[in-house]
């Protein structure tokens, strides 16, 4: 019992000492906290100020009463031809393709889009790309990683497919809203107007490309349900049929019109009104913690020093 109290006693003297110590260094705590403020304001200011861009598009057409092609998938893939997929596969699709190289590259028909986005390596005087010279950070950076890793500088590209497609990955995401099945594009840029000429660029090209894909098949496929229609006995293989040709029909017509053939915008692209990064009270929060916590780290710091 007596040691309980003497160690509740120790506890509490313990925590008196560590608040007297801190608050005898309150006012190095005010300066360490002063200047984390003073060092976050200049991050704040020299930041650069980025929007975020938003995008939805819903699927043109949603079939949810596709019939049951049972029975029907060896016959059409023996016919070299496929079974119509739901809105919801080409929507996925459409998901898929939107940052692929296969778009990325006719986007490259685009000069000045190409021109913006890589504008650090555009030379008025060569009209051409060329690599720049890099710091004299970034060669001591290249030095290390070569004396650290023994691997070469890559020889310099100019903008491709490829680097586009990487490009558009990493500067907007897609993603599909579980619950209305809408597809949302959003982009944190310093450049809002650019994103959105980007994003409405690359989904008119994606719809396209899927547009020219399904036209070469699709008469085709029309053909092969009209002949088998005939020749079909059972009941339910004609209706199904019947449902295919009308449902290839009616998507033949919509690709056929120019317009929206997979995906169309909901809403017109939105710019946040006010800049949604660096975030301001976020950065000066961590400064106020980060200032207090290295100035009460001195603070204890040279108390120890003191006793020893």
């Amino acid at each position: 019992m007596v040691d309980k109290l003497t160690d509740n006693t120790s506890d509490e003297i313990d925590l008196r000492e560590l608040f007297l110590t801190i608050w005898s260094g309150r006012y190095l705590i005010a300066l360490a906290v002063a200047a984390s403020i003073a060092l976050a304001a200049f991050v704040l200011h020299s930041s650069e100020r980025k929007y975020t861009v938003s995008y939805t598009f819903q699927p043109v057409a949603d079939d949810n009463n596709t019939p049951n092609f049972s029975g029907l998938g060896g016959l059409a893939s023996l016919a070299g031809v496929s079974l119509p997929s739901a809105a919801s596969g080409d929507f996925q699709t459409f998901k898929i393709l939107l940052q692929s190289e296969e778009t990325a590259e006719q986007l490259m028909a685009s000069p000045d889009i190409v021109r913006q986005i890589f504008e650090d390596e555009w030379s008025d005087k060569t009209n051409s790309f060329k690599q720049q010279e890099a710091s004299p950070i970034g060669r001591s950076v290249q030095f290390f990683k070569k004396l650290l890793t023994g691997s070469e500088k890559a020889d310099y590209t100019p903008p491709n497919a490829a680097r586009l497609a990487e490009w558009l990955s990493e500067n907007f995401s897609a993603a599909e809203d579980r619950d209305t099945g809408m597809l949302k594009l959003t982009s944190e840029t310093p450049n809002p107007q650019l994103i959105i000429d980007v994003m409405t660029a690359t989904t008119a090209i994606t719809d396209t490309i899927l547009k020219d894909r399904y036209l070469s098949s699709a008469r085709q496929s029309v053909e092969f349900y009209q002949n088998k229609i005939s020749a079909a006995r059972s009941r339910e293989s004609r209706e199904a049929l019947a449902q295919l040709i009308a449902q290839e029909q009616q998507k033949l017509m919509l690709a056929s019109n120019g317009s929206f053939f997979v995906a169309q915008p909901l809403t017109r692209p939105s710019v946040s009104l006010q800049p949604t990064s660096p975030k301001s009270s976020l950065v000066l929060a961590l400064a106020i913690v980060l200032g207090s916590f290295i100035g009460s780290a001195i603070v204890l710091i040279r108390k120890a020093l003191q006793n020893d």
